[in-house]
């Protein structure tokens, strides 16, 4: 294939955040309900949770408000609670500076030489210390600075009080909080929630998918609310795609190209995905990069291209014993419920406990997923495994 081709191929399967509806695929509901809380609710902060790589921040890219002011952070200094409300400070300053307004000129100027200094003076200090000699024995001592947290929430909340005296609604995207883990991004709501609680701030976040399980166990509970229900008003679960919809999401960014993949090689991008988008698109530029003689990718082609991929990257990762293969190449034959895999593996001998951990544990590891109540390998085992 000519290299201009193979460069347009890899850049439309360039994995990114979308910023065109052309080629979103299957986003419209949580979108549209994102933009119905913007346009109907006072205040709140809400939660966009789902795996990541499954498009939290497309769907926050095309988040449109009707009144009020859009402002997006997205964060990238998370060493710790204070770092990162430090940087959603430094963030939200930055975007204000953008504002002719002399009011947030001025308080955006004082948080961001805030951030600054504190950060500046707290890794000087962390840095330095004091020498003391006695004889043939040395001691350093080094002194630390704590981060000013609580200056930090006031200029925080002054900022978002002169925002909304401006602009009477503002809707706060923050992006990226999702990569934390979620006892820490709990800590960080919880210290925020004073700050956020606003008439007129509407706060959308990238949450960790194991935050949305806890807000609707928390839902669910009877006669008493749990710690995330007095955070969030709401939270929107980012499903991933299924099979045809992962094939869809590639024919559309190669409509240049339709005929590179056929049909079956489309099959497999999908089932390796697991309905992730990220991971089709993934897969989908190493198989490109693999076979940049052929024409067209085949599923036979792309078949092969992807055990031969699985095999260099994870095949070291996993040492499974022979218990664990059959365990997965049952699953992977009989996705179903549980209690049928259970059954089907007690007819090869298998009691029916030790069935139950193994798939618990293959479950914890993600070599087995289960939605819908249903258990199927993840992609990239199937392709490990199968023969």
């Amino acid at each position: 294939m000519k290299k201009d081709d193979i460069k347009n191929i890899l850049k439309a399967l360039f994995d990114e955040p979308l910023s065109s509806k052309d080629l979103l695929v299957d986003r419209e509901k949580e979108i549209d309900s994102l933009n119905m809380v913007c346009s109907f609710q006072p205040a709140g902060i809400y939660g966009v949770c789902g795996e990541t790589g499954v498009g939290k921040t497309t769907v926050l890219n095309f988040i449109k408000p009707d009144e009020g002011e859009r402002i997006y952070l997205k964060l990238t200094e998370k060493q710790s609670k204070e770092i990162i409300i430090a940087d959603m400070l430094y963030k939200l300053a930055a975007e204000v500076k953008k504002s002719k307004a002399t009011e947030l000129l001025k308080i955006a100027k004082q948080a961001i030489d805030f951030v600054v200094e504190e950060r500046s003076e707290t890794s000087s200090l962390g840095a330095a210390g004091g020498v003391f000699v006695t004889g043939n024995l040395s001691k350093s001592t080094t002194r630390t600075k704590k981060f000013n947290i609580y200056q930090a929430y006031e200029l925080f909340d002054k900022l978002l009080e002169a925002l909304l005296r401006k602009y009477n609604k503002v809707v706060l995207l923050i992006d990226e909080l999702d990569k934390e883990k979620k006892e820490e991004v709990l800590v960080i709501l919880d210290s925020l929630k004073a700050v956020f609680g606003k008439n007129g701030l509407v706060v959308i976040l990238s949450l960790p998918f194991a935050i949305y399980r806890e807000y609707v166990r928390d839902r669910l509970r009877w006669n008493e609310s749990g710690n995330l229900e007095n955070i969030l008003k709401d939270t929107f679960f980012i499903e991933p795609l299924d099979d045809e919809q992962i094939q869809q999401m590639i024919s559309k960014r190669l409509i240049a190209y339709p005929d590179y993949f056929d049909g079956d090689a489309l099959y497999e991008i999908a089932r390796y995905s697991d309905g992730n988008p990220r991971d089709a698109l993934w897969i989908s530029q190493q198989i490109v990069q693999s076979n940049l003689d052929n024409e067209r990718i085949t599923g036979q082609i792309a078949r092969e291209t992807i055990k031969k991929i699985v095999k260099r990257y994870f095949g070291s990762s996993w040492e499974l014993t022979d218990l664990q293969k059959k365990v997965l190449r049952i699953v992977a034959d009989h996705q179903g419920s549980r209690n049928n895999i259970v059954k089907e593996l007690e007819k090869r001998n298998v009691k029916r406990q030790t069935a139950y951990t193994y798939i618990n544990r293959l479950k914890e590891d993600g070599l087995i997923i289960e939605r819908d109540e249903k258990l199927m390998v993840s992609g990239k085992i199937f392709y490990l495994i199968s023969s």
